[in-house]
Protein backbone atom coordinates (compact mmCIF):
# COMPACT_ATOMS: atom_id res chain seq x y z
CA UNK A 1 0.00 0.00 0.00
CA UNK A 2 1.32 3.44 -0.93
CA UNK A 3 0.35 6.31 1.30
CA UNK A 4 0.23 9.77 -0.18
CA UNK A 5 0.42 12.98 1.79
CA UNK A 6 -1.48 14.82 -0.91
CA UNK A 7 -4.87 15.73 0.53
CA UNK A 8 -7.77 13.93 -1.15
CA UNK A 9 -10.62 15.96 -2.53
CA UNK A 10 -14.06 14.36 -2.91
CA UNK A 11 -16.07 15.73 -5.79
CA UNK A 12 -19.74 15.37 -4.88
CA UNK A 13 -22.23 16.91 -7.29
CA UNK A 14 -24.85 18.88 -5.45
CA UNK A 15 -28.29 18.67 -7.03
CA UNK A 16 -31.35 20.57 -6.07
CA UNK A 17 -34.57 18.77 -5.20
CA UNK A 18 -36.10 19.69 -8.56
CA UNK A 19 -33.05 18.39 -10.43
CA UNK A 20 -33.21 15.09 -8.53
CA UNK A 21 -36.89 14.69 -9.39
CA UNK A 22 -36.17 15.51 -13.04
CA UNK A 23 -33.33 12.97 -13.13
CA UNK A 24 -35.60 10.31 -11.65
CA UNK A 25 -38.33 11.09 -14.15
CA UNK A 26 -35.83 10.63 -16.99
CA UNK A 27 -33.96 7.60 -15.66
CA UNK A 28 -36.83 5.44 -14.43
CA UNK A 29 -38.44 5.04 -17.89
CA UNK A 30 -35.01 4.43 -19.42
CA UNK A 31 -34.24 1.69 -16.90
CA UNK A 32 -37.68 0.13 -17.38
CA UNK A 33 -37.21 0.16 -21.14
CA UNK A 34 -33.77 -1.45 -20.80
CA UNK A 35 -35.20 -4.14 -18.52
CA UNK A 36 -38.08 -4.69 -20.93
CA UNK A 37 -35.66 -5.25 -23.82
CA UNK A 38 -33.54 -7.72 -21.83
CA UNK A 39 -36.56 -9.69 -20.65
CA UNK A 40 -38.10 -9.76 -24.13
CA UNK A 41 -34.93 -11.05 -25.78
CA UNK A 42 -34.54 -13.75 -23.12
CA UNK A 43 -38.13 -14.86 -23.62
CA UNK A 44 -37.72 -15.09 -27.40
CA UNK A 45 -34.61 -17.21 -26.99
CA UNK A 46 -36.47 -19.56 -24.66
CA UNK A 47 -39.22 -19.85 -27.26
CA UNK A 48 -36.65 -20.89 -29.87
CA UNK A 49 -35.94 -17.57 -31.59
CA UNK A 50 -32.31 -16.75 -32.41
CA UNK A 51 -30.71 -13.90 -30.47
CA UNK A 52 -30.35 -11.75 -33.60
CA UNK A 53 -34.03 -12.18 -34.46
CA UNK A 54 -35.00 -11.61 -30.83
CA UNK A 55 -33.19 -8.26 -30.81
CA UNK A 56 -34.86 -6.99 -33.96
CA UNK A 57 -38.27 -8.35 -32.97
CA UNK A 58 -38.09 -6.59 -29.61
CA UNK A 59 -37.23 -3.23 -31.13
CA UNK A 60 -39.74 -3.85 -33.88
CA UNK A 61 -42.44 -4.42 -31.29
CA UNK A 62 -41.47 -1.26 -29.40
CA UNK A 63 -41.49 0.92 -32.50
CA UNK A 64 -44.42 -0.89 -34.09
CA UNK A 65 -46.59 -0.36 -31.03
CA UNK A 66 -47.05 3.23 -32.27
CA UNK A 67 -47.97 2.18 -35.82
CA UNK A 68 -51.54 1.28 -36.79
CA UNK A 69 -52.41 0.05 -40.27
CA UNK A 70 -56.03 0.85 -41.22
CA UNK A 71 -58.04 -2.04 -42.67
CA UNK A 72 -61.59 -0.78 -43.10
CA UNK A 73 -64.00 1.92 -41.97
CA UNK A 74 -67.49 0.96 -40.82
CA UNK A 75 -70.00 3.65 -39.81
CA UNK A 76 -67.24 6.12 -39.04
CA UNK A 77 -65.19 3.60 -37.03
CA UNK A 78 -61.82 2.67 -38.52
CA UNK A 79 -60.54 -0.84 -37.80
CA UNK A 80 -56.75 -1.14 -37.82
CA UNK A 81 -54.04 -3.62 -36.85
CA UNK A 82 -51.14 -2.62 -34.64
CA UNK A 83 -47.71 -3.62 -35.92
CA UNK A 84 -46.13 -4.27 -32.53
CA UNK A 85 -49.09 -5.89 -30.82
CA UNK A 86 -50.58 -7.87 -33.70
CA UNK A 87 -48.39 -8.34 -36.77
CA UNK A 88 -45.10 -9.06 -34.97
CA UNK A 89 -46.59 -11.71 -32.62
CA UNK A 90 -48.17 -13.35 -35.68
CA UNK A 91 -44.80 -13.30 -37.49
CA UNK A 92 -43.02 -14.75 -34.45
CA UNK A 93 -45.59 -17.51 -34.04
CA UNK A 94 -45.30 -18.37 -37.73
CA UNK A 95 -41.50 -18.53 -37.49
CA UNK A 96 -41.65 -20.87 -34.49
CA UNK A 97 -44.01 -23.19 -36.37
CA UNK A 98 -42.29 -23.04 -39.77
CA UNK A 99 -38.91 -23.86 -38.26
CA UNK A 100 -40.54 -26.67 -36.26
CA UNK A 101 -39.40 -25.47 -32.88
CA UNK A 102 -42.74 -26.72 -31.60
CA UNK A 103 -45.19 -29.25 -33.05
CA UNK A 104 -48.32 -28.02 -34.80
CA UNK A 105 -50.98 -29.85 -32.77
CA UNK A 106 -49.83 -28.72 -29.28
CA UNK A 107 -49.75 -25.17 -30.62
CA UNK A 108 -53.25 -25.39 -32.08
CA UNK A 109 -54.65 -26.89 -28.88
CA UNK A 110 -52.99 -24.14 -26.83
CA UNK A 111 -54.42 -21.47 -29.11
CA UNK A 112 -57.89 -23.02 -28.86
CA UNK A 113 -57.85 -23.09 -25.05
CA UNK A 114 -56.58 -19.51 -24.69
CA UNK A 115 -59.06 -18.33 -27.33
CA UNK A 116 -62.05 -19.67 -25.39
CA UNK A 117 -60.82 -18.34 -22.04
CA UNK A 118 -59.91 -14.93 -23.49
CA UNK A 119 -63.31 -14.57 -25.09
CA UNK A 120 -65.10 -15.48 -21.87
CA UNK A 121 -63.10 -13.08 -19.68
CA UNK A 122 -62.80 -10.09 -22.03
CA UNK A 123 -65.40 -7.35 -22.33
CA UNK A 124 -65.85 -4.08 -24.26
CA UNK A 125 -65.62 -0.77 -22.37
CA UNK A 126 -66.93 2.45 -23.84
CA UNK A 127 -64.18 4.82 -24.86
CA UNK A 128 -61.38 2.40 -23.90
CA UNK A 129 -61.58 -0.79 -25.93
CA UNK A 130 -61.68 -4.50 -25.09
CA UNK A 131 -60.34 -5.20 -21.61
CA UNK A 132 -59.40 -8.37 -19.77
CA UNK A 133 -57.53 -9.13 -16.51
CA UNK A 134 -53.87 -9.20 -17.51
CA UNK A 135 -52.87 -12.36 -15.65
CA UNK A 136 -55.41 -14.67 -17.34
CA UNK A 137 -53.83 -15.14 -20.78
CA UNK A 138 -50.23 -15.72 -19.56
CA UNK A 139 -51.37 -18.25 -16.96
CA UNK A 140 -53.67 -20.12 -19.35
CA UNK A 141 -51.08 -19.96 -22.16
CA UNK A 142 -48.34 -21.35 -19.92
CA UNK A 143 -50.63 -24.09 -18.55
CA UNK A 144 -51.76 -25.08 -22.05
CA UNK A 145 -48.17 -25.15 -23.33
CA UNK A 146 -47.12 -27.41 -20.46
CA UNK A 147 -50.16 -29.68 -20.81
CA UNK A 148 -50.07 -30.24 -24.55
CA UNK A 149 -46.29 -30.70 -24.81
CA UNK A 150 -46.03 -32.90 -21.73
CA UNK A 151 -43.87 -30.22 -20.04
CA UNK A 152 -41.24 -30.89 -22.68
CA UNK A 153 -38.58 -28.57 -24.12
CA UNK A 154 -41.06 -27.06 -26.59
CA UNK A 155 -43.46 -25.89 -23.86
CA UNK A 156 -42.19 -22.30 -24.07
CA UNK A 157 -42.87 -22.10 -27.80
CA UNK A 158 -46.37 -23.54 -27.44
CA UNK A 159 -47.05 -21.15 -24.55
CA UNK A 160 -46.00 -18.15 -26.64
CA UNK A 161 -48.13 -19.13 -29.62
CA UNK A 162 -51.10 -20.03 -27.45
CA UNK A 163 -50.86 -16.90 -25.33
CA UNK A 164 -50.50 -14.41 -28.17
CA UNK A 165 -52.64 -15.95 -30.89
CA UNK A 166 -55.32 -17.10 -28.46
CA UNK A 167 -55.60 -13.61 -27.00
CA UNK A 168 -55.73 -12.00 -30.43
CA UNK A 169 -58.46 -14.34 -31.63
CA UNK A 170 -60.50 -14.60 -28.44
CA UNK A 171 -60.22 -11.12 -26.95
CA UNK A 172 -59.96 -9.05 -30.13
CA UNK A 173 -61.26 -10.79 -33.26
CA UNK A 174 -64.20 -12.67 -31.72
CA UNK A 175 -65.29 -9.69 -29.63
CA UNK A 176 -65.14 -7.37 -32.63
CA UNK A 177 -67.16 -9.90 -34.60
CA UNK A 178 -69.82 -9.96 -31.86
CA UNK A 179 -72.73 -7.69 -32.85
CA UNK A 180 -72.86 -4.46 -30.86
CA UNK A 181 -69.25 -4.52 -29.59
CA UNK A 182 -67.99 -1.75 -31.86
CA UNK A 183 -70.95 0.46 -31.00
CA UNK A 184 -70.34 -0.06 -27.27
CA UNK A 185 -66.68 0.95 -27.56
CA UNK A 186 -66.96 3.83 -30.02
CA UNK A 187 -70.48 5.05 -29.41
CA UNK A 188 -71.71 7.38 -32.13
CA UNK A 189 -68.41 9.25 -32.49
CA UNK A 190 -65.72 8.53 -35.14
CA UNK A 191 -63.00 6.33 -33.64
CA UNK A 192 -59.95 4.20 -34.42
CA UNK A 193 -60.04 0.65 -33.04
CA UNK A 194 -56.55 -0.83 -33.12
CA UNK A 195 -56.29 -4.62 -32.88
CA UNK A 196 -53.37 -5.39 -30.59
CA UNK A 197 -52.65 -1.74 -29.88
CA UNK A 198 -52.04 -0.59 -26.32
CA UNK A 199 -48.90 1.54 -26.41
CA UNK A 200 -45.33 0.43 -25.62
CA UNK A 201 -46.21 -2.17 -23.00
CA UNK A 202 -48.72 -3.88 -25.27
CA UNK A 203 -50.93 -6.48 -23.58
CA UNK A 204 -50.61 -9.17 -26.26
CA UNK A 205 -46.84 -8.74 -26.61
CA UNK A 206 -46.36 -8.97 -22.84
CA UNK A 207 -48.74 -11.92 -22.65
CA UNK A 208 -46.38 -13.92 -24.85
CA UNK A 209 -43.36 -12.88 -22.79
CA UNK A 210 -44.88 -13.85 -19.45
CA UNK A 211 -46.38 -17.08 -20.83
CA UNK A 212 -42.89 -18.16 -22.00
CA UNK A 213 -41.30 -17.45 -18.62
CA UNK A 214 -44.05 -19.19 -16.68
CA UNK A 215 -43.89 -22.27 -18.90
CA UNK A 216 -40.09 -22.39 -18.76
CA UNK A 217 -40.03 -22.00 -14.98
CA UNK A 218 -42.62 -24.72 -14.50
CA UNK A 219 -40.84 -27.06 -16.92
CA UNK A 220 -37.52 -26.68 -15.11
CA UNK A 221 -39.15 -27.27 -11.74
CA UNK A 222 -40.88 -30.41 -12.99
CA UNK A 223 -37.63 -31.73 -14.44
CA UNK A 224 -35.79 -31.11 -11.18
CA UNK A 225 -38.47 -32.88 -9.18
CA UNK A 226 -38.33 -35.83 -11.58
CA UNK A 227 -34.55 -36.02 -11.28
CA UNK A 228 -34.77 -35.85 -7.49
CA UNK A 229 -37.35 -38.65 -7.50
CA UNK A 230 -35.09 -40.79 -9.69
CA UNK A 231 -32.13 -40.20 -7.35
CA UNK A 232 -34.21 -41.28 -4.38
CA UNK A 233 -35.23 -44.48 -6.18
CA UNK A 234 -31.64 -45.35 -7.09
CA UNK A 235 -30.51 -44.74 -3.52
Amino acid sequence: MILSRVPAVALIPILSANEIVLLAVIMVPVLLLYLFILVSEEAFELAGIKISHAFFMTFGALIGSFIDIPLATVNGVTLAVNVGGCLIPIALSAEILVKRRVALMPSLFSVAVVTVVSYLFSFPVAGEGILMPFYISPLVGAAAGLLFTGAGPTAAGAAYIGGTMGTLIGADFLNLATPGTIQVIAGDAPALLSIGGAGVFDGIFLTGIFAVFLATLATRRLRRSQKDAEKVRHE
